[in-house]
């Protein structure tokens, strides 16, 4: 997974680093080759709990899990990835509010360990193509402020 020590980084559902036997799954699964369902989706998972922790950030049912970070450390070699732009309404977030969210996580657990990322996937979960464009437009800018204040760039 890569790491920056000079800028927040961004992510969305889907873009998760694919060690090659996972590739290679994935691979015979798209072309229409015989594949285990069972080994893809165990290896799936694996392959996520290798790399990351998520943690739905901006869905006001989970925003203030942010708190658990205050006494659990983020185990050696995960990045965090919080979504600080949601998926469950059309409201687009403002990007203050998402540098916010991306500066609270980073001054928990180091800033180089935190990727800005989407609550799950945006894709039909919003209303039409241009709101999911502008939250992501929002997650960006928002990375660009926090990465202003956390590096002061």
């Amino acid at each position: 997974m890569k790491r920056s020590t000079e800028r927040i980084l961004t992510t969305h559902a889907g873009s998760l680093a694919r060690p090659d036997d996972l590739r290679d799954l994935l691979v015979a699964r798209d072309t229409g080759r015989p594949y285990d369902q069972a080994a893809l989706a165990s290896r799936t998972r694996s392959a996520v709990a290798e790399v990351v922790e998520q943690i739905e950030a901006s869905n006001p049912r989970h925003e203030h899990e942010w708190r658990v970070w205050e006494d659990v450390k983020l185990p050696d070699g995960k990045i965090l990835i919080p979504g600080v732009v949601g998926h469950a309404s059309d409201f687009v977030e403002h990007p203050d509010l998402v540098a916010e969210r991306i500066v609270r996580y980073a001054r928990l657990v180091g800033r180089e360990n935190v990727i800005a990322g989407t609550d799950c996937g945006l894709g039909p979960r919003v209303g039409h193509p241009k709101i999911a464009w502008a939250k992501f437009e929002a997650l960006v800018e928002g990375a660009r402020l926090a990465t202003r204040q956390l590096w002061g760039r």
